[in-house]
């Protein structure tokens, strides 16, 4: 009796020896078969959430709760951060943005680039040329060659009234998971034009 009980205790222990060593050599641990995979191993399984998910953006903009998002809702989200937008590019403190302050102009402005043509090819393929703007222009609406922080947060203003406007397929004056699904198909398809658009007219770095 003494001899089996320690013949099971031997094997017993073999077997967790090799068990050790195979997870030291590979860093996985051994599951039982039936068991349920540890943590870590279900975290990998898991799909990585998309940042600009509808869903995930109506839960950001959705302030009363009602899974629509109305067009002060919707302003207040795309201008919630411009002061300090701004204030980070200010890199001299002027409480003006210069045009190398303000970031890339549109790559459209290459000398090397034939607007006219980039625009009809825009339209060509099935995007809206009216969209390609040069942000820095746009929001320097007095032409001076700067942009102040009041300047900045009116175009950032303008520019989510227009977005809206276009996301807002019925008019009802709420925007749906639906409609900014739709959305994101048509800005996919706006950044796949441009980029095609802009080698066809000659953009040396694309």
């Amino acid at each position: 009796m003494f001899i089996r009980k320690l013949l099971v205790i031997s094997t017993l222990l073999a077997t967790s020896t090799i068990a050790l060593q195979v997870y030291a050599q590979d860093g996985t641990r051994p599951i039982r078969d039936g068991a349920a995979p540890n943590r870590g191993d279900r975290m990998l399984e898991r799909p990585t959430p998309q940042r600009h998910a509808p869903g995930r953006l109506i839960h950001n903009m959705d302030s009363n709760a009602d899974s629509l998002i109305s067009q002060e809702e919707f302003t207040a989200q795309q201008t919630e951060n411009y002061e300090r937008q701004f204030d980070n590019r200010d890199i001299d403190e002027d409480g003006l943005l210069s045009s190398a302050e303000f970031g890339p102009r549109h790559p459209a402005l290459d000398p090397d680039v034939d607007i006219a043509e980039f625009r009809a090819c825009i339209a060509e393929n099935g995007a809206n040329p009216d969209l390609e703007e040069d942000r820095f222009a746009a929001s320097d609406t007095n032409a001076d060659g700067s942009v102040s922080k009041e300047e900045f947060f009116l175009h950032l203003e303008q520019r989510a009234y227009d977005q809206f406007g276009r996301i807002d397929s019925n008019d009802d004056g709420q925007l749906t998971a639906e409609e900014l699904a739709s959305n994101m198909q048509d800005r996919n398809l706006q950044r796949r034009a441009s980029r095609l658009c802009l080698r066809e007219a000659g953009a040396p770095f694309l």
